[in-house]
């Protein structure tokens, strides 16, 4: 599980790995559950033939025991080919056989990687503060407190989601599917989202001084600062009335350079654009 988000099986390049590895791996696993499986069936059958009063799963069992590790490598497999609803069974299959499952860091990981694809960032929540009470030098730490800070802006929890969010920024010992920079730019949105707009400005601002600034980032940035100053008033940001639908106008204008092809930039800049009087020029960005 912890290879999820860097090694990319389904990419063209990743073909032969995934072919001789992970899709062999899977077939060995699946077939060996089968098997034991239709061997406890066959056992159970012998034995209510020949005597049903004194079957005893005890005895059924011995010497097919399945370990419940099986089930728990099997998810971390289907999750590395971006199968979730696979890898969610295996899990549950692991969860419900291992009465220490909370022991096992990348167990936690896993499935708190399978609740956050289904968006139930509850369960996702908890698995992943599970994985940081277990391991707290867990190597995918940075991409933990990451994934905890994204989710817990969402819920409004501010504090924690700064918390986790810095901590990911900060981390300079296990790699995250973001960029430092990326961090950075949710940092930001964190603040804009809580309302502390001029707090948000300096660090948008502060983020578009990057030379090493991706064109993709630089695009949300420039989106974020334009829709922000055509909406927040511009005594919050320091600026005059006159300068408000200017530098609104051309941040996004900025943006769309960055990202021609942003519909949501071009959307923002029509309306943005219109409030101006410049209804030609509007009509021009929403086509």
């Amino acid at each position: 599980s912890r290879q999820f988000g860097f090694l990319k099986l389904n990419s063209p390049e990743q073909s032969k790995k995934k072919a001789l590895v992970v899709l062999r791996a899977i077939k060995y696993l699946e077939r060996m559950l089968v098997q034991a499986q239709a061997e406890k069936q066959r056992r159970k059958a012998d034995s209510t033939k020949i005597n049903p009063d004194e079957l005893k799963d005890d005895d059924e069992d011995k010497g097919i025991s399945i370990d419940p590790k099986t089930y728990c490598k099997l998810g971390h497999f289907h999750l590395l080919l971006e199968d979730y609803s696979k890898a969610m069974s295996a899990y549950q299959k692991f969860y419900s056989l291992k009465g220490d499952y909370w022991k096992d860091a990348s167990f936690l990981y896993g499935q708190g990687l399978v609740y956050y694809h289904f968006n139930a960032f509850q369960w996702a929540v908890k698995a992943f503060q599970q994985v940081l009470w277990v391991e707290p030098g867990f190597p995918r730490a940075c991409e933990v407190h990451l994934r905890l800070g994204l989710m817990l802006k969402v819920h409004a929890d501010f504090d924690a989601a700064l918390k986790h969010l810095t901590l990911a920024l900060i981390d300079a010992t296990t790699p995250a599917s973001f960029s430092k920079l990326e961090i950075k730019f949710h940092i930001a949105h964190l603040y804009e989202v809580q309302g502390k707009y001029r707090l948000a400005k300096e660090h948008y601002e502060a983020l578009l001084k990057e030379k090493t600034l991706p064109s993709h980032l630089k695009a949300d940035i420039c989106r974020q600062l334009g829709w922000m100053y055509h909406v927040v008033d511009c005594t919050i940001l320091g600026i005059t009335r006159q300068q408000k639908q200017a530098i609104a106008i051309h941040c996004l204008q900025k943006s769309i350079e960055a990202e021609p092809k942003s519909g949501q930039s071009l959307y923002l800049l029509g309306r943005c654009l219109a409030a101006s009087g410049k209804v030609h020029d509007a009509f021009i960005a929403y086509r």
